[in-house]
């Protein structure tokens, strides 16, 4: 199947309520989104310029335009170097054990890799913080040549979970 990125916005917010479950809540933003919250995120995904320091992205359905998922590259997360990225990609419930992780996150890295230089500094590592528990994403994350570092860190949703940092080099191979 193929996987289109698309710029993630208001258009997208429906198929976020109905295909969203306990688990990508858990991933994302530590519970459901409610209808509120999340028009108010994709109003400011909406405002973001596709080559910002901060873009989210819809995965959609390369033949139907359903969407299947999302992700995002963001060169202002906490912890990060000059030359690192945070890339972050998820999948909705219905979408989830049919091999789309890695097309989705490789999609990803090629959108990282074609990112301008951020005060003359080019992109050279991405940055992904993985639950230790969320197995799927961990292949996903081993399948694009990613390593975990050792390192445990505060999981982007909040609260008191904590994530195993990893990092994968954004050089062409």
């Amino acid at each position: 199947m193929r996987i289109r990125l698309e710029r993630l916005g208001p258009g997208h917010g429906e198929e976020i309520l109905t295909g969203q479950d306990e688990a990508l809540a858990r991933e994302i933003v530590g519970r459901p989104w409610d209808r509120e919250r999340l028009e108010e995120f994709l109003a400011r995904c909406a405002r973001w310029r596709e080559d910002g320091p901060v873009v989210e992205f819809a995965a959609l359905e390369g033949g139907s335009g359903r969407l299947l998922g999302g992700g995002g590259l963001n060169r202002l997360a906490p912890g990060l170097a000059p030359g690192q990225v945070a890339l972050t990609y998820w999948l909705l419930a219905g979408a989830r054990g049919r091999g789309l992780g890695v097309p989705l996150a490789s999609a990803l890295v090629e959108r990282a890799r074609d990112l301008p230089p951020a005060r003359g500094t080019a992109l050279r590592e991405a940055v992904l913080l993985i639950a230790p528990d969320n197995t799927a994403s961990q292949s996903v994350a081993r399948t694009l040549g990613a390593r975990p570092t050792g390192e445990l860190v505060p999981h982007p949703a909040g609260g008191t979970c904590r994530a195993q940092r990893w990092v994968l080099e954004l050089r062409e191979r």
